[in-house]
């Protein structure tokens, strides 16, 4: 009897207790630099980078047969550095994230040595506005013995085409492995996503909603 009690509970708990999921929306790659080149990260020196989107996911929807969409992380100030070992820690203040949405064929150049005369111009021409919004932290960990870590902001966003299909403008997780190098220039390369950590509810949309914004 206490057998089945149990079970019964068991049940009833996990019929109401929310389902917790990583929901990523955005698959992102690009480059970055650092005032005065990294390493060092000096206070004050500013982190920006560029690249592209190389897919999106529900609720957000797009349209790679007729639009771009690039990005533009700046305004990251440098807090300073901690150097553990090979390990290099540094947190920044500030920051911003917007996706553009542009025409085909994309434009977008790296180019060398940023800012320079295609970056980060040419990522951020687009017509329209895909998603805006600003870091309210964000770290990178660096091991300069095997050239391996990653950036990780936490993202609030604030506007954008596809804002309104968000399932919570808050809480997102800028996460990027370090992939390399990039080109002559630019610091560090990067590879990774946004997502959200915790109850999911997704409303189904349809690229009709967003589509009429950009006629």
């Amino acid at each position: 009897m206490m057998k089945k009690a149990t079970t019964v509970l068991l049940l009833l708990l996990a019929a109401v207790t929310p389902a917790f999921a990583q929901e990523t929306i955005l698959h992102m790659s690009g480059n970055s630099w650092e005032t005065g080149a990294f390493p060092p990260s000096n206070l004050g020196d500013e982190l920006q980078a560029v690249g592209i989107l190389n897919d999106i996911e529900a609720p957000l929807v797009w349209d790679t047969a007729n639009y771009s969409y690039t990005w533009y992380v700046r305004d990251l100030s440098s807090l300073g550095e901690v150097i553990v070992g090979t390990t290099r820690v540094v947190t920044y203040g500030g920051g911003a994230l917007t996706i553009y949405v542009d025409f085909l064929p994309s434009n977008h150049d790296y180019g060398v040595n940023p800012p320079n005369a295609t970056s980060p111009s040419t990522f951020t021409d687009g017509f329209s506005t895909y998603l805006d919004g600003f870091f309210t932290d964000f770290t990178l960990t660096f091991n300069h013995a095997t050239n391996t870590g990653n950036f990780v902001g936490t993202l609030t966003f604030t506007g954008g085409d596809v804002f309104p299909l968000l399932t919570d403008p808050d809480g997102w997780t800028f996460g990027s492995n370090i992939a390399g190098f990039g080109p002559t220039g630019y610091d560090l390369e990067l590879n990774g996503d946004v997502y959200l950590q915790g109850p999911v509810s997704v409303e189904p949309n349809s690229w009709g909603q967003i589509k009429g914004l950009y006629r």
